[in-house]
């Protein structure tokens, strides 16, 4: 008995069946890869909205210009001490907050040291170089440490980890206990006014091979982070090397306030 043929003239080969279960499973295979392309995109897209990508903020097209950061101080103290430090930095803001008080009271406000501050906006932080210009404004009004002692006691609600995409008005709001002029603060904020002078810390950062934040250097020691103990112990050692009484320090030149922090709200 001949067979008859199973195309009924549909254009599939002579003699070949296909069974509903392997159309089902074809289907189930495609419907699987849609949905996971699906997925990718959905996961790259959360991604990209909620993890910075680390890409440089560096406009080549504005002219170098030279500064070396912000001075905390006697000009006549026997050492200075250098801290590269990224506002966004998380351990950074434990110093600030937790060491830097003892540092200034015991170290600064005695005329031992001085500190310089510079920063270093690191790629992984998304709203640091936002941080830095806001500081560089609020040092226009000769509030630079104020508003620096604000930052990272307040790290925790503008940095990008806590979602906060609109850092700008965030300081902004800080900036009005702190500073005379809230116009003049916020119009240098949009203008990106200092945007420029945050390319020069960062290319001292750089330059000096700063391997993270925050890098201090005291004397001729390149040092991470540090309690105050270990601070003091390497200040020693550098005032000893500059054959100064640190019972008598010289005497002279601006100190630090003793800047009190502001409460959380």
């Amino acid at each position: 008995m001949a067979h008859k043929r199973v195309d009924e003239g549909r254009g599939r080969n002579p003699g070949v069946v296909k069974s509903s279960s392997s159309a089902t499973a074809n289907r189930s295979f495609y419907l699987l890869i849609g949905l996971m392309a699906v997925g990718g995109i959905a996961a790259l897209t959360y991604a990209a909205r909620s993890k910075p990508a680390n890409v440089s903020q560096i406009d080549t097209t504005l002219p170098a210009v030279k500064s070396e950061g912000y001075v905390m101080g006697a000009a006549t103290a026997p050492v200075e001490v250098l801290e590269f430090g990224d506002f966004e930095c998380p351990v950074c803001a434990t110093f600030a907050n937790l060491t830097e008080p003892d540092v200034r009271t015991r170290l600064v406000n005695t005329g031992i040291i001085r500190v310089r501050f510079i920063d270093y906006p690191l790629p992984m932080h998304g709203n640091t170089w936002n941080a830095s210009r806001a500081a560089a404004c609020a040092d226009e009004q000769g509030k630079f440490w104020e508003f620096h002692d604000a930052l990272f006691q307040s790290q925790d609600r503008w940095a990008r980890a806590a979602g906060n995409t609109n850092p700008d008005k965030f300081f902004k709001d800080l900036a009005k206990p702190i500073v005379a002029n809230t116009d003049q603060f916020n119009a240098c904020v949009d203008s990106r006014k200092y945007q420029a002078k945050i390319q020069a810390h960062e290319k001292l950062a750089t330059d000096r091979k700063a391997p993270g934040t925050p890098t201090f250097v005291i004397g001729d020691k390149q040092l991470g982070p540090l309690t105050y103990d270990q601070f003091k112990a390497y200040v020693d050692t550098a005032v000893a090397k500059a054959g100064v009484n640190p019972a008598a320090p010289a005497a002279g030149g601006d100190t630090a306030k003793g800047v009190a922090l502001p409460k959380k709200k």
